[in-house]
């Protein structure tokens, strides 16, 4: 398989597609979420109709249940979790004019 410039992956049959952005989770992120939720995490990676950023804060909401919970986050949950940050009208996307107003929680791992 021969790799194009950039973005562009280019197949023998000499399609195009896109190139996946890889994001692999880290081992408190692995300890913190069941196989089902981590699941999850990688199909909204590769499906990419979720915003990454959303992505993104799920994970640290989930780490953080998990920890005051004393147990992994299970499929059920995170999903809850999925949707309540896609709900937060008060979500900010990191970076942001918006988000930069706000103090901004650090991450736990």
């Amino acid at each position: 398989m021969a790799i194009s410039s950039g973005t562009e992956r280019v197949r023998r049959n000499g399609a195009k597609t896109p190139l996946l952005m890889r994001r692999v989770l880290h081992d408190c992120e692995r300890r913190s979420l069941s196989l089902e939720a981590q699941g999850i995490v990688y199909r909204c990676l590769a499906g990419e109709e979720v915003e990454l950023e959303v992505i993104e804060r799920a994970i640290q909401e989930a780490v953080s249940i998990s920890f005051l919970k004393h147990s992994s986050v299970d499929a059920p949950l995170f999903e809850a979790i999925m949707d309540a940050v896609m709900d937060d009208v008060s979500f900010e996307i990191p970076g942001s004019p918006a988000g930069r107003a706000y103090a901004q929680s650090s991450r736990v791992c």
